[in-house]
């Protein structure tokens, strides 16, 4: 199993106090092939049932792991009827839970349904907060959220420090990274 890379939470707005009110939470997993596992959170035990307990694994396409997740969230999260009805028509795999993005949909229809994803997300009033190592793919695909009508915050580390596992197994030193210059 690979280690997460970033994370996306995804919820209701809090106008009041710039917060998030929760309901899923995407992981992205990134090591010989990233996958996307999309959950629900739930606040209290009893919201735990069969029906809403399901989770959603994807393989994303490598050029559009962000907007992939973005897509994930407009079929399964906000279950939008326009981005459902073409996702039942266009996906190959019927399977509900486990999608191959490379395998399991034609590139035009996978276009398509990022165009209408685009469309439709404005539509809804939902948030989302992303946080991304310095590692991950997505880090170079945050622009793209630039073109998507979605109330969101990106958490990107300033701060890190990592422990030497090659070597002596010692913690390193406490860094400043800008990520904007790229000096790491």
């Amino acid at each position: 199993m690979g280690s997460a890379n970033a994370f996306i939470m995804v919820g209701r707005p809090d106008p009041l106090h710039n917060g998030i009110y929760p309901t899923h939470c995407l992981i992205l997993h990134e090591n010989d092939k990233p996958w996307w596992v999309l959950t629900p959170i739930f606040r209290f035990p009893d919201e735990c049932k069969p029906e809403n307990c399901k989770i959603i694994v994807w393989i994303p396409t490598v050029e559009h792991m962000l907007e992939d997740a973005l897509l994930m969230i407009g079929i399964y999260v906000l279950k939008d009827k326009e981005l459902v009805s073409l996702a039942m028509r266009f996906f190959k795999n019927k399977e509900e839970n486990r999608i191959w993005l490379y395998n399991d949909i034609d590139r035009k229809n996978l276009k398509k349904l990022r165009e209408v994803c685009k469309r439709i997300l404005p539509r809804y009033n939902v948030k989302i907060v992303v946080a991304i190592t310095l590692d991950s793919t997505i880090l170079r695909q945050v622009e793209v959220l630039k073109e998507y009508e979605v109330e969101c915050e990106v958490c990107i580390a300033r701060f890190r420090r990592d422990r030497d596992y090659w070597g002596d197994g010692k913690l390193g030193e406490f860094k400043e990274y800008d990520i904007w210059e790229k000096k790491w």
